[in-house]
């Protein structure tokens, strides 16, 4: 009995706690109501369509391009709740690097490595979209994969190669159906697209077999999803180390409404950060995605305060008003929505009081709450716009 009430107790004081947390975060957004944070260079009859295109319900997607702020699914998870009712994942990679997550998918994997476009030693490899490879061991190597959305049966396509044009992984759902991915050809990237049942169980049929990602859909061909395609400590040149071919060819797969791009902390971290190369990758990248999704809204997202430690303390970086100039001078000249996390940082107290209410840690980062501050409010701004 003494135990079941401690439980009770502590329940009750966590509920608490969330109220007043809770309650925080709204009071920061109604004191900050006319914030200059957020910023819209498209035109309005762009935004009434996409708009129109949200409310219809039928088909919609979202996709976040970027760093560790977008890597671990906090901020993304906040929009994703709170903007969409989600039939489908989308893209999401074959296995998460360590800190990194994604809210709608669980993993278990025995014998595969995780390659990373982001790690030096690792560049030389043949990376598809996302820059993330999860690579067998041996033969026999496992995945197993499963999804946390209601609906358990989709269209999933997979991304994978191997070292012989044979079959290179078995796939089992969970209604015991099986499938066979089979390479087209020797070390190159293929694609197969099956209807299946979650979880799934992926077996490796030759050691060094790779897989390059999933696209998790509607089977009817209606998805409503946000994906995110993010890693930690990724600049915004990072795309340049990808298979440009094989990346164009999957961003035909899902097409995109609305499309985020959130880089910048670490190209502030640079000692020799060059602004007129920092556009020059971005603006490559902006004509790449654009060719596959001619309609799409873009919006960039500047980073939060960008601090770096010297001796016991954090400074402000000295690229980052650079860098955040430079992205004002993007979005503009890209005509795209402008959302600056920095500034709204700045609006409710800035980054001390942040961390002294725990929204921020001392470094670059926020915490999981500082996300979903910043989040709601990214999404208070964007309705603006809509009403």
């Amino acid at each position: 009995m003494r135990v079941f009430r401690l439980l009770i107790l502590i329940l009750s004081l966590s509920l608490s706690l969330k109220a007043d947390l809770n309650e925080e975060i709204e009071s920061i957004l109604k004191q900050s109501a006319n914030s200059k944070s957020f910023k819209s260079y498209v035109a309005k009859k762009d935004l009434k369509k996409l708009e129109k295109k949200y409310k219809a319900k039928k088909d919609f997607s979202i996709r976040i391009y970027g760093d560790s702020h977008m890597a671990a699914d906090f901020f993304p998870r906040v929009i994703r709740d709170y903007l969409l009712r989600s039939n489908a994942v989308g893209f999401a990679y074959a296995l998460q690097p360590k800190y990194q997550q994604n809210l709608n998918l669980t993993y278990g994997f025995k014998n595969f490595t995780i390659l990373n476009s982001k790690i030096t030693d690792e560049k030389q490899h043949n990376y598809p979209l996302g820059g993330i490879i999860a690579k067998a061991d041996k033969k026999g190597a496992t995945i197993n994969l499963n999804t946390k959305l209601e609906t358990k049966e989709f269209k999933v396509g997979f991304l994978f190669k191997a070292p012989f044009s044979q079959n290179a992984f078995s796939v089992k759902d969970a209604k015991d159906k099986s499938f066979i991915l089979r390479s087209n050809a020797k070390d190159k990237w293929s694609y197969k697209e099956i209807t299946s049942t979650f979880p799934l169980k992926i077996t490796a049929l030759q050691e060094k077999a790779e897989l390059g990602g999933y696209f998790i859909m509607d089977k009817k061909g209606k998805s409503i999803f946000l994906d995110t395609i993010a890693i930690n400590g990724a600049r915004s040149d990072l795309w340049k180390s990808w298979n440009l071919d094989v990346m164009k060819k999957e961003l035909s797969i899902l097409k995109n409404d609305l499309i985020i791009l959130a880089y910048g902390s670490n190209d502030a971290l640079l000692r020799d950060f060059n602004a007129v190369e920092f556009k020059k990758n971005y603006k490559e990248l902006f004509k790449i995605l654009r060719q596959e999704n001619k309609n799409a809204i873009f919006m960039l997202i500047s980073p939060p305060t960008v601090t770096q430690k010297k001796g016991q303390d954090y400074i402000l970086s000295p690229n980052f008003h650079a860098v955040k100039k430079a992205i004002y001078e993007l979005a503009k000249e890209e005509k795209t929505l402008l959302f600056d996390m920095h500034e709204f940082m700045q609006e409710s107290g800035g980054k001390a009081l942040w961390i002294e209410k725990k929204f921020s840690l001392r470094d670059v980062h926020l915490s999981i709450k500082g996300y979903e501050l910043m989040a709601k409010k990214m999404l208070d701004e964007l309705r603006k716009f809509f009403d």
